[in-house]
């Protein structure tokens, strides 16, 4: 655990704050070079990935203290010192999404292949944060026995290592969306893959979580904002295959039709 990775003069330099700095530095510029194979205006895209993580760390920080509100009502500059950390990752997928999508309309951007070019970087992005959150010690696991427990100071309790399990996850789900795209699908479907697999994965991750307590029925209130995310972004999904397989089965019946008429 290394919250603090050095001191230059009077400059702190915090590993959390640095992790999600060269994590979203690297998407975006990731992100331009994919708009280049795309047809769009990469400065058009590195100003969206700046709004993005703007509108993220708002949403994030917003609902940190909202779930948190008895420990800043007292204290309201305390809001503003991200020193401190406290983010939560669906606020900032909510605030990022709202502000990305206001700048891909006043962009006139064309919004589902913008998303699907984003959330790709953004994923890799959220697994080097997740870093950040281990050598912070925050979104720690709950006590455990495996081999590869981590103690977190001052405890001197093992615990799981929920950040580096999230970390690993989300490169895996990197890959698996870059196999995607090779597969030229609709537009949005990316996105759509990454909401069903995230919520799902945030879902089950949250049973190992030792730092958010129950909200109702025995389930955290990151595991009931990751139901409707799933279930939604997977009947979409479905919508969306139901509908390529009827538009294949119309194809095929036009080819059919039009070889008849040839004989």
């Amino acid at each position: 655990m290394h919250p603090i990775l050095f001191r230059w003069g009077p400059f702190t330099f915090y590993s959390y704050g640095l992790m999600l700095a060269l994590g979203f530095l690297g998407a975006i510029r990731l992100a331009a070079r994919r708009a280049l194979r795309l047809g769009l205006n990469p400065t058009q895209i590195q100003t969206l990935g700046v709004v993005v993580l703007l509108g993220g760390i708002a949403g994030a920080r917003a609902a940190y203290v909202a779930l948190n509100w008895a420990a800043f009502r007292s204290n309201l500059l305390e809001i503003i010192r991200l020193d401190h950390g406290g983010l939560v990752f669906y606020g900032g997928l909510a605030g990022g999404i709202l502000t990305g999508i206001w700048t891909v309309r006043k962009a006139q951007l064309p919004l589902w292949i913008t998303v699907d070019l984003m959330v790709p970087p953004l994923v890799l992005a959220h697994a080097i944060g997740r870093i950040g959150c281990f050598l912070n010690g925050c979104c720690y696991g709950k006590p455990s026995s495996v081999p590869w427990a981590v103690v977190f100071p001052p405890e001197t309790v093992p615990r799981h290592p929920t950040q580096l399990y999230e970390s690993g996850a989300l490169i895996l789900l990197f890959f698996l969306l870059k196999a995607v795209e090779r597969r030229r699908p609709r537009p949005g479907t990316v996105f759509l893959i990454y909401g069903f697999s995230y919520g799902i994965w945030r879902f089950f991750i949250e049973f190992l979580r030792g730092d958010n307590p129950a909200a109702a029925c025995g389930l955290t209130a990151f595991q009931w904002a990751s139901i409707p995310l799933a279930l939604t972004c997977g009947w979409l999904l479905f919508k969306s295959f139901r509908g390529r397989q009827a538009e294949k089965s119309r194809s095929k019946n036009r080819d059919f039709s039009s070889l008849r008429s040839s004989k």
